[in-house]
C-alpha cells in the first residue's frame, strides 16, 4: 500500500454513545445494522430496479443505518460523513466515470463477440436511473459507507477488505439455497472480487461513497438490455464486472497527488486506523 494510502484516515475522539461496558455488544450492533440495511435493500427493490423501488430501498436502508450509527455512538451531525456522504473527491469520481464507461462499452462488444443480440429495453432510462440509485447509492451506502467504513477504522485497508468477505458470503446464502452451490459460490466470488475496486475508490475518495457508487451504478447498466441468450450474456457481464473495474488500480499516487482525500486525513473516526501494510 502506498504512503498516501497509509495516511488516508485519522482518528478523532470516540463518539459519545455506548458506554465502555457495552463495548462487547458493539459487534452485534454492527452485524444487526448491516443485516437490517441489506434486508431493506433486498426487500424493496425490483428486478430490474426502477426509480421508485430503488428510492424506497435507499430510504429504508438509510433509516436502518442511521439508527445503527446512533446506537454505536455517532452524533447526528457526524452521521452523514460517518456513512461516506462527505464532500466528493473529483479525481476519484473521474476515475470511476472513465472505468465505468469502459464497463458499459464492453457489454455490447462482449455480447457481439459471443453471438448474443442485445436490444435496449423500452424503459431503459428508468432502469438506468434505478441502477444508479440502487446499485450505486443504496448498495454502496450499506457496503462501503457502513460496512467497509466501520471495518476500516480499526484495520488496515487489506484487512478490512478481507473481513468484509464473510459478510458478502452471508448475503449470498439465499443464492446457494435457490440456485445451488456452484452458482452461489460463483456469485460470491464475483462480489468479493468487485469489492476491491469499490474499496479502493472509497479510500482514494477520502472515505466517501460517491466514486464507488458511480462505478457500481454503471456496472449495473447490464440490466438495460433484453438479450437472446441469458447464459452467455451472464458470462460477458461477469467478466466485464470483474476485470474492467480493476483498472482503477492503475491510477496511483501521481494521479491522486493533491486530490482531496488521497493523502488528506479523515476526521470522523472513533478509533485509530492502523497503517496499511
Amino acid at each position: 500500500m502506498s504512503t498516501s494510502m497509509q495516511g488516508a484516515v485519522e482518528s478523532q475522539a470516540a463518539p459519545h454513545g455506548l458506554p465502555l461496558r457495552g463495548a462487547a455488544v458493539r459487534p452485534l450492533v454492527f452485524l444487526a445494522t448491516f443485516l437490517g440495511g441489506w434486508g431493506a435493500l433486498d426487500t424493496f427493490v425490483t428486478s430490474p430496479p426502477n426509480p421508485v423501488s430503488a428510492t424506497i430501498a435507499l430510504a429504508a436502508a438509510a433509516a436502518v443505518l442511521v439508527t445503527g450509527q446512533r446506537v454505536l455512538g455517532w452524533q447526528w451531525r457526524e452521521i452523514p460523513a460517518s456513512l461516506g456522504l462527505g464532500r466528493p473527491v473529483l479525481r476519484a469520481v473521474a476515475v470511476a466515470g472513465v472505468v465505468g464507461s469502459a464497463v458499459v462499452l464492453c457489454l455490447p462488444l462482449g455480447a457481439q463477440a459471443v453471438g448474443v443480440t442485445l436490444e435496449l429495453r423500452a424503459n431503459w432510462p428508468a432502469v438506468l436511473v434505478g441502477a444508479l440509485l440502487f446499485h450505486g447509492l443504496a448498495e454502496e451506502l450499506v457496503w462501503r459507507g457502513f460496512v467497509f467504513g466501520h471495518l476500516r477504522r480499526t484495520r488496515t485497508f487489506w484487512r478490512a477488505v478481507v473481513w468484509s468477505v464473510p459478510l458478502i458470503a452471508l448475503t449470498h446464502v439465499p443464492i446457494v439455497v435457490s440456485n445451488g452451490l456452484a452458482v452461489g459460490l460463483l456469485a460470491t466470488l464475483t462480489a468479493a472480487l468487485t469489492c476491491l475496486p469499490f474499496a479502493y475508490l472509497w479510500e482514494r475518495g477520502g472515505g466517501t461513497i460517491w466514486a464507488p457508487a458511480l462505478l457500481h451504478g454503471l456496472i449495473g447498466s447490464w440490466q438495460l438490455f433484453e438479450r437472446t441468450d441469458s447464459d452467455r450474456y451472464s458470462i460477458v457481464v461477469m467478466i466485464a464486472s470483474i476485470v474492467v473495474p480493476m483498472a482503477v488500480f492503475l491510477f496511483r499516487d501521481r494521479f491522486f497527488h493533491g486530490a482531496r482525500g488521497s493523502s488528506a486525513r479523515l476526521r470522523l473516526h472513533p478509533s485509530p486506523v492502523k497503517e496499511a501494510s
